[in-house]
Order: C-alpha cells, then sequence, then structure tokens
C-alpha cells in the first residue's frame, strides 16, 4: 500500500525527520498495513548502537519464544516520532507480519503523525531518550 497523503520530511533539530499529513486524514483512517522484517537478536545486536536502532520496533509475539524480538517496518510509517499524546495507534499482526497503522483523531493538513513509542496509547513510561 502506498500512502499518499502524507510526506517524510523535516520536522524539527532534535526530531529530524518526521511523517506529516499532506490533507485532512479523518479519526479511524487505516494509513497503512505495513510489513516488517524480523530481526534476529543476533542481528539486533549489530546495530543497536547505530543510528539505525531508533527504528526498530519491539516485535514481542507472546505466543513465540524464537530469536526474533525485533523488526523494521517497510513503510513511510517507519519516520513516526514519539508522542504521549499520539495521533495514531498502531496494532501488530504477528501471524501475518504486519503492522496496521491507523488514525486516533482527525489529523490536520501539515501536522506531524506521531504514535507512542510504548506501544500502548496511555503508557506514560518513560522512553529511552529526552523528548523535545
Amino acid at each position: 500500500m502506498t500512502i499518499n497523503f502524507v510526506e517524510v520530511k523535516y520536522v524539527s533539530p532534535k526530531k529530524d525527520r518526521g511523517l506529516v499529513s499532506k490533507e485532512f486524514i479523518k479519526k479511524g483512517t487505516t494509513l497503512e498495513i505495513a510489513p516488517v522484517i524480523l530481526l534476529s537478536n543476533k542481528d539486533h545486536d549489530l546495530i543497536k548502537n547505530t543510528i539505525l536502532n531508533n527504528y526498530i520496533f519491539d516485535w514481542d509475539n507472546p505466543d513465540d519464544e524464537s530469536e526474533y524480538k525485533n523488526a523494521i517496518v517497510m513503510s513511510p510509517c517507519e519516520f513516526l516520532n514519539h508522542s504521549y499524546d499520539p495521533n495514531i495507534s498502531y496494532e501488530k499482526n504477528f501471524k501475518k507480519r504486519t503492522i496496521k497503522f491507523v488514525a486516533i483523531k482527525d489529523i490536520q493538513r501539515g501536522e506531524e503523525l506521531t504514535i507512542n513509542y510504548n506501544g500502548k496509547l496511555n503508557d506514560l513510561n518513560p522512553i529511552w531518550f529526552d523528548l523535545e
């Protein structure tokens, strides 16, 4: 699926790039159902001290005890920045190896799209970097 109504662009010095709407996005709109590439723990160890680690999603499949605990999203949604008041939610489909991204609020043209990196909308636990 190609997302024509968003673009990856520079948003700030600290965040660098993010995903920004090119048009109004109505609450409930599915942005994308994006495929993921699973990373083994061994592969993750190779990149965890690089900038690539900032683009990894936890792949915490409760029914799988394998060594694949991380994933890279093959989508512009990879550039969604963090917010404790996000406008996008995401849901992992472990069987299909996809992540579905859905607008949980109306989003105005030019507005940055964000997710809660903790995985749950109301999770206010600290993340691994200082917020802007």
